[in-house]
Formats: C-alpha cells, sequence, structure tokens
C-alpha cells in the first residue's frame, strides 16, 4: 500500500462508538471487543475514499481527516 499525505485522528470525548466509520472503512477502523475504537492514522493512498467516507458518515463529527 501506498503512503498518503493524509492523517486521521478521532476526537475522543465526542466519539460515541457507533460503528459506522468502521462500516465505511473497514481498513482503517475497527471496533474492539471491548468497546475501544482502533484506527490507523496513515491512510493509504487506496483507502483515502473510504477515509472521506467515514468522516462525511461520522454522527458527532469525531474524525477529521488532514493533510500534511
Amino acid at each position: 500500500m501506498t503512503r498518503s499525505r493524509f492523517r486521521l485522528s478521532v476526537d475522543n470525548d465526542r466519539c460515541r462508538r457507533y460503528g459506522i466509520c468502521a462500516a465505511e472503512a473497514a481498513q482503517l477502523f475497527r471496533l474492539t471487543p471491548s468497546g475501544g475504537l482502533r484506527y490507523l492514522r496513515a491512510v493509504p493512498t487506496d483507502a483515502l475514499p473510504d477515509a472521506k467516507a467515514a468522516v462525511r458518515s461520522c454522527p458527532t463529527l469525531a474524525i477529521e481527516l488532514e493533510e500534511r
């Protein structure tokens, strides 16, 4: 996978672990059995469309995608 200049971050105070991000971008986000959220910070180039979809679909606006 080729890395891009895009990075994900999640505001843990806002995130309610609904799992919509994991449904939109399973290669980037994962809910743990204990209810936590794991995610890749560096977004591979081929996963950029899914990362954008996860950002758009987050009901609490907890996910940010930035270009570095």
